[in-house]
């Protein structure tokens, strides 16, 4: 029997804390009854439903499910939007021998992060994009279970933890060479605290224009000055002590791109990499033991 997925989840969820019965009938009909409730609802055949691939797990690759938990909500916020930009729909997943990769891009910032792998380990490189919402899902699943185990076969991928299994198509495309987007060349460096970093950028944004979020970077000698300024609603400027004795250089970013990043990081100490007003901005954490967690931001002229 086939039914409404939504519809079965909202009787289902709405019933009480009882014992449910589900009974199938004559002309796909499913009845549902818990205590003095009874629900009829139409279904339909189950040839109606489509074949669902199947994995041998046997063969899949043990992925720790809090690496991966953790890996995927570094780059979550990242993926675009945009639905017409096929190959952006989801997350670069790059898994090599021990070596697991994220990496999503927005056309406007990237976020990338590696960790690697104590039990598991591919034969040969994989390299696939995995769609935001099967991202979405898979850190739903699996909650109380040491490990995820993925598996692929054609455009398809597969994720066991414990009964749950979570089938998906890979997205489409080829996906942006990121290695050409990270900066390497970024010399003037900034030590900062993600937490009053954060602080200063959400205040200060206040003030920023709503559509483009542009907050101004001013740095000088032991000191950042960031701000704001909106001809309809006003300015705001905040300064952060920083050790810096480099030159003075002005560039703007997103505001929320930003905050984005921090929100994702979490506490802790954190070097924004700069070079001039043209050149993308790096963020990285620091002393993130078992990863690599890199942020790219595009400069805004402001």
């Amino acid at each position: 029997m086939t039914l409404s997925a939504r519809r079965l989840f909202d009787i289902v969820r709405l019933l009480p804390e009882a014992e449910v019965r589900v009974k199938g009938e004559e002309g796909n009909w499913v009845v549902i009854t818990c205590q003095k409730a009874r629900f009829r609802i139409v279904g339909l055949p189950r040839e109606d439903f489509p074949a669902v691939p199947e994995f041998d797990f046997a063969k899949g690759i043990a992925i720790e499910r809090p690496l991966l938990a953790d890996m995927i909500g570094k780059v979550l916020f990242a993926i675009t939007t945009d639905e017409t930009r096929i190959q952006l729909n989801g997350a670069l997943m790059i898994l090599d021998k021990r070596h697991l990769i994220l990496v999503s891009t927005d056309g406007h910032r990237l976020s990338y992060v590696s960790g690697r792998l104590e039990k598991g380990s591919s034969e040969s490189k994989i390299e696939i994009i995995v769609p935001r919402k099967t991202l979405q899902e898979l850190t739903r699943i699996g909650e109380g279970q040491d490990e995820v185990i993925f598996g692929q076969k054609d455009n398809h991928v597969f994720f066991k933890a414990g009964r749950a299994v979570l089938t998906s198509v890979t997205v489409a495309g080829k996906f942006p060479d990121y290695e050409k987007v990270i900066p390497e060349g970024n010399d003037k460096l900034l030590k900062l605290e993600s937490t009053a970093f954060g602080d200063v950028v959400r205040r200060v944004a206040l003030l920023s224009s709503e559509r483009s979020r542009a907050v101004k970077f001013a740095l000088g000698a032991g000191t950042v000055e960031i701000s704001s300024s909106n001809p309809e609603v006003g300015e705001a400027a905040e300064a952060l002590e920083i050790d810096y004795n480099g030159p003075a250089l002005e560039v703007g970013f997103n505001a929320k791109y930003l905050l984005d990043f921090l929100q994702a990081m979490g506490p802790g100490p954190l070097i924004m990499a700069l070079k001039d007003d043209a050149t993308q901005g790096l963020l990285r954490p620091v002393g993130m033991e078992g990863r690599d967690y890199r942020y790219v931001v595009m400069p805004m002229r402001i």
